[in-house]
């Protein structure tokens, strides 16, 4: 019997088949997700969920069958009780038969293999952001992931919304000068700043476009532009102010509260890991290495619900990951 185990985000969809004991026998990708409620959402799950599935089957040289369980982290699910989790649900059921389906936000399959579905938290800064804790009773507990038009602070697609308003505000006189605006004009090709309001107006350009842009802001900032520098200071101590009231939420009664961070920004956008781990060196928390990724953690979620011996698939899990790296 088999599990399958799906990450799906903004900028793609990954998934995984694995044995109910923890070994991985193929992964695959599929495109980004859109969410449910947005024009074409419904037909983008559709595709990149089966694009990720089919690529997991092949790649293990097996025929699309059944599994035993499908655990699905996904963008634009809030929580399990969702309107959009049955019609996730039909999707999933119309591409792979499965026993059990298991749908989540992704940041709660980010979060039970971050910590291999024990009690901690998670701060997820990538195109988009959200901090999200387990506490001791069992109890889920999120904070923000209200999405890029009106939250995901500190997130790659903030950071790179934050870029252009600064570029346009500086050419306005409203705000400073800054070094962004030529990296912005050589990254988009243009010799005039003025040209970018058509570009990101444009149809198609969205929330992976901005987010590709969130680089050239750490980019800046360690060239000592102040405008940079304040944009990437603004975005850590947003998701610090966010740790402290996920940290009031949880039930640690002042203990160390483990979190994990996960996400691309963290990595590819200079200078945000610092300035956060500042913001939060006060914080009775405990920042520590993820586990698993998100795709597995989505994964134990399904080997969870279909085996008693899943906390040994877990650490065989932890184990091929760890050699992986």
């Amino acid at each position: 019997m088999y599990a399958l185990g799906i990450d799906g985000g903004q900028t793609s969809t990954r998934c995984a088949l694995l044995t109910l004991d923890g070994r991985v026998l193929g992964t695959g990708n599929g495109g980004g997700l859109l969410h449910l409620a947005a024009e074409g959402g419904v037909a983008r799950l559709r595709q990149s969920l089966s694009e990720a599935i089919s690529a997991a089957f092949a790649a293990a040289d097996l025929p699309v069958g059944c599994v035993c369980a499908v655990g699905l982290g996904l963008t634009g699910i809030d929580h399990a009780e969702s309107p959009e989790v049955e019609i996730a649900r039909a999707i999933v059921s119309e591409l792979v038969p499965a026993e059990q389906v298991w749908i989540e936000n992704d940041g709660v399959a980010a979060l039970i293999g971050a910590h291999l579905g024990a009690a901690g938290a998670i701060a997820v800064s990538g195109t988009g952001s959200v901090l999200v804790g387990l506490r001791n009773d069992g109890q889920i507990v999120r904070i923000g992931g209200w999405g890029w038009l009106v939250g995901d602070e500190g997130s790659a697609v903030w950071l790179g919304l934050a870029a252009v308003r600064a570029v346009f505000h500086a050419l306005d006189g409203i705000g400073a000068p800054t070094s962004l605006t030529a990296l912005l004009q050589k990254h988009f090709n243009v010799a005039d700043v003025r040209a970018l309001k058509s570009l990101i107006y444009s149809a198609g350009f969205g929330a992976r476009d901005f987010a590709a842009l969130a680089p050239l802001v750490g980019q800046a900032a360690a060239q000592a532009d102040d405008v940079a520098q304040s944009i990437l200071a603004e975005g850590a101590t947003a998701l610090a102010q966010a740790t402290q009231a996920l940290y009031r939420a949880m039930d640690f009664a002042g203990q160390l509260m483990p979190l994990a961070l996960i996400g691309g920004a963290w990595e590819h956008v200079q200078g945000l890991r610092e300035r956060f781990e500042r913001a939060t060196s006060e914080l009775p928390v405990r920042l520590t290495a993820p586990a698993l990724p998100p795709l597995y953690g989505a994964a134990l979620a399904a080997i969870r619900a279909c085996s008693a011996d899943w906390q040994s698939a877990a650490l065989r899990m932890r184990a091929a990951e760890r050699l992986g790296s």
